[in-house]
């Protein structure tokens, strides 16, 4: 039986009438979703014979999905909902069943006859695109029948993973050939397995001038070649000493992770500040045979000298190197971007985050409050906000929560459900605010709205049975008229606020003024406020209330961004957007008042996107997908998660690498997202950028250790370059035309990541945070297994599930079938995650 979906992707074209339904009861569903087995498996994203058939134009692949109760019937009208990430646009089965595309990535499949115990339903789906990682795949597979509860199938469920501490699926195969892992027939990416990564280069010797290496690293420092001995230290102050110590409180609760912490006998810390001669962040540290002096502009300056000098320790040695330092940040803006809309990991991941931003001298927290999947900051004027849209679970009206998306399952319990209190919020920004990090609140509209858009409806059907229809219209978001049919990126149908409405104003006016009082309340200042303003595409063309304005679809979107900015200036607060809808806006916006995040793919023109900008003398953040998006892999291999449409190898090494003054000279050195060279001018104004920003987007990041590992180590990288210009880079343009470039990054990344595993990582770990760990260079060859792993790292070896060995030398390998290797970091116990060669 084949089936095609029709462009609504609401009804299969064959949809059988279903047989004489029987009646069970909530303990026979329970079984079944206790017993049902569900296997997910890509057939192939290159051979797209079986797929052609369902999707004429594009990239499509083929997938295969196997369900079996061994020990009881599956009855007829039971439905099974999942999440597939690219939608089923038709399936080839010989059973009598009907899938269904209902919105996003959620989808229904129903049983339209009963299916005997033990018997195997296979059907073969075809999708846009491709899903080349295990990562692509959703967990959370549920059971519906009438009138009973949902019932989530356990074979689907996630299972946690040694070493990454990831939660994965169970009920996916390996992605072993090429077939399954590449995208294309022409994906050029490697395979980045440990084979691979033993015929890489690596250092071997370690250099003298990589001790007490710094992370950022530091501007000037003069070093004497002399140490004194310190077994802590005492801070003083010229003013009064406790409103110091309490000042710099956050630097030495993390210099104590580094060895070293406040002692009354400890060397004296003399600290001064000159505020009106030194720029943001400035300080001068001066480390003598008996005391340490510290000049800062202010106290986050001090407590970035004090951070500085607790990396300066050995605490081996106890000793601290005879110095002079002078310091300053290279970029103003020195942002990390962290969404907790699509998975909420909870407040305790954003103070992880904030925590060690801080330690690494990042500046500006760009929190995204908001999406299609889920609305996370309590306003107490719209409750519906949360008390709706912060829930995902089977609620198909959307009366009580959101579809089900991204694998979340059928109930409000589900992980990545829930939302900040605002007491929350305000401890947020409180502890951001002693670190001199500012929160940019972003709540993004009028695309990635759906959320929002949900709440609002729930909140019109409220008052509307009321019989209050003036409240009931008082926030209403979309024209109930409009017939335009679009999807969006993430193949929503109703994603995206209508800016032609004057109640959508009125939202936005009463969220901003809710946002601020929070600040107030904090007594923390909204300086910034996001509006997104990105990937709005085919909306409002049949709007009745665009067409009586007489707006025209493409001047919608600037005119939207023109009247938020004016929103936010009667609030004295700026704005900040995506480059794509800021772009568009740039006319008629008050560049003295905003500014953008430029996330075009540097590979595909994102250098000419920031020569625009310039143009208009709007400031840029650098945030490009090629290196600055960290829910990437970091390597090209099935088994690292995230997503992969701008980059599958975002690796530190590579985020290290970026040149924001010298864009150009990167496609000499990196590729297309497809593995393949591409070619730029050297033309690109480069004068308004005012900084480098880390993006997490959260799809597949479900919960803090998710979060965790895909931001730490690169976060280290991004603070790298945020804040110091290496001498490679300042001469870049020269080193490229003498082929020197790469040896002189080089060498600086090795010291850089020694430092990384020898100090920093340890001192993660210390903190209970889920870092990652690289994987080992290791392979079986001549029946002898041999590794290779960094400074820092411990490579172990397993044969056939026996204990965990550590690797010395190469080890004589009688059967290969079932060895495993990790890299463990040395002085703790968490691994990489562990490799079958």
């Amino acid at each position: 039986m084949r089936c095609i979906l029709g462009l609504s992707m609401l009804l299969m074209a064959c949809s059988p009438v279903a047989s004489t339904q029987a009646n069970i009861e909530q303990p026979q569903l329970d079984e079944l979703g206790q017993h049902l087995n569900v296997q997910y498996s890509v057939l192939s994203n290159i051979d797209d014979t079986a797929c052609r058939v369902h999707i004429p134009k594009g990239d499509c692949f083929s997938s295969q999905m196997t369900l079996q109760s061994a020990t009881s019937a599956i009855p007829a009208t039971t439905s099974l909902f999942f999440s597939h990430i690219a939608p089923v646009r038709g399936f080839d089965t010989d059973s009598a069943i009907t899938i269904e595309h209902i919105n996003g990535d959620l989808h229904r499949l129903t049983f339209n006859e009963s299916i005997a115990a033990d018997t195997k339903v296979t059907v073969t789906l075809s999708a846009p695109f491709w899903h080349a990682s295990r990562s692509d795949a959703m967990p959370n597979y549920y059971l519906t029948y009438p009138s009973l509860q949902p019932v989530i199938v356990a074979s689907t469920t996630r299972v946690k993973e040694p070493g990454t501490h990831l939660l994965v699926n169970q009920h996916t195969d390996a992605w072993q050939n090429e077939a399954q892992y590449k995208r294309t027939a022409s994906d050029a990416m490697p395979l980045m397995d440990s084979a691979f990564l033993a015929k890489q280069p690596t250092y071997t010797t370690k250099s003298t001038e990589w001790d007490n290496r710094v992370i950022p690293q530091v501007a000037e420092r003069k070093d004497t070649g002399e140490t004194v001995a310190v077994t802590g230290i005492s801070v003083k102050g010229i003013s009064v000493k406790d409103d110091v110590v309490n000042a710099l409180s956050p630097a030495l609760a993390q210099a104590a992770f580094f060895g070293l912490s406040q002692q009354d006998n400890g060397i004296p810390v003399n600290i001064s500040f000159t505020p009106n001669t030194l720029v943001e962040g400035e300080y001068s540290l001066v480390v003598r045979d008996s005391r340490v002096d510290i000049k800062a502009k202010d106290a986050v300056a001090a407590n970035y000298a004090l951070l500085t000098l607790a990396q300066l320790y050995n605490k081996n040695r106890q000793t601290l190197p005879i110095t002079s330092i002078h310091d300053k940040p290279r970029f103003a803006f020195r942002g990390m971007h962290l969404d907790i809309a699509r998975h909420f990991p909870g407040k305790a991941a954003i103070a992880s985050v904030l925590t060690q931003m801080f330690t690494y001298k990042l500046n500006k927290l760009h929190l995204h409050l908001s999406d299609d999947e889920g609305w996370r900051l309590a306003i107490d004027a719209l409750p519906e906000l949360t008390d709706i849209g912060a829930y995902r679970c089977h609620d198909l009206s959307e009366q009580t929560c959101l579809l089900p998306q991204l694998g979340s399952g059928p109930f409000k319990s589900a992980q990545g459900n829930g939302f900040l209190t605002q007491q929350d919020y305000i401890d947020i920004l409180q502890m951001a605010h002693q670190r001199g990090i500012e929160v940019i609140p972003s709540l993004d509209m009028p695309g990635h709205a759906r959320a929002a858009i949900v709440s609002m409806n729930a909140r019109y059907q409220r008052f509307m049975k009321a019989g209050n229809s003036a409240e009931a219209n008082k926030y209403m978001l979309v024209d109930k008229q409009d017939t335009t049919r679009y999807e969006s990126v993430q193949f929503y149908r109703d994603n995206t606020i209508n800016p032609c409405l004057d109640s959508t104003y009125t939202f936005i006016d009463t969220i901003m003024g809710a946002v601020k009082a929070l600040h107030d309340k904090a007594n923390v200042p909204l300086e910034y406020f996001h509006v997104g303003a990105d990937e709005t595409a085919g909306a409002w063309v049949e709007s009745p209330v665009c067409k009586a304005k007489g707006q025209q679809a493409d001047t919608i979107l600037p005119t939207f961004v023109t009247r938020v900015q004016e929103i936010a200036q009667k609030h004295n607060i700026a704005i900040g957007g995506w480059s794509d809808g800021m772009e568009k806006a740039a006319k008629t916006l008050d560049n003295t008042k905003a500014y953008t995040n430029v996330w075009h793919l540097l590979a595909a023109g994102g250098k000419n996107t920031v020569s625009h900008f310039a143009e208009a003398n709007i400031p840029v953040v650098l945030s490009f997908p090629d290196v600055l998006y960290f829910d990437f892999p970091y390597q090209s291999n099935p088994l690292e998660p995230g997503y992969y449409w701008g980059s599958r190898a975002t690796s530190t090494h590579k985020v290290f690498s970026l040149m924001p003054e010298h864009l150009p000279l990167h496609s000499q050195e990196w590729t297309t997202r497809m593995g393949e060279n591409y070619t730029s001018n050297d033309r690109v104004n480069t004068s308004s950028v005012v900084g480098i920003q880390g993006q997490l987007w959260s799809e597949v990041t479900v919960n803090q250790d998710a979060v965790e590992y895909m931001v730490f180590p690169r976060l280290l990288a991004l603070a790298e370059r945020a804040w110091y210009e290496a001498p490679w880079q300042k001469k870049a343009p020269v080193l490229v035309k003498d082929g020197s470039l790469q040896q002189n990054r080089d060498q600086d990344f090795h010291a850089f990541e020694h430092a990384l595993l020898t100090q920093h990582a340890p001192a993660l770990v210390q903190q209970n945070i889920n870092v990652r760990v690289p994987m080992p260079a290791a392979k079986i060859a001549g029946g002898m297994l041999t590794m290779q792993v960094k400074a820092g790292l411990i490579g172990e070896y397993q044969i056939a599930d026996g204990d965990w060995i550590e690797y010395i030398k190469p080890v004589s390998i009688e059967n290969a079938d079932n060895v495993k290797v990790r890299a463990r970091l040395q002085g703790t116990q968490k691994t990489s995650r562990q490799v079958l060669l």
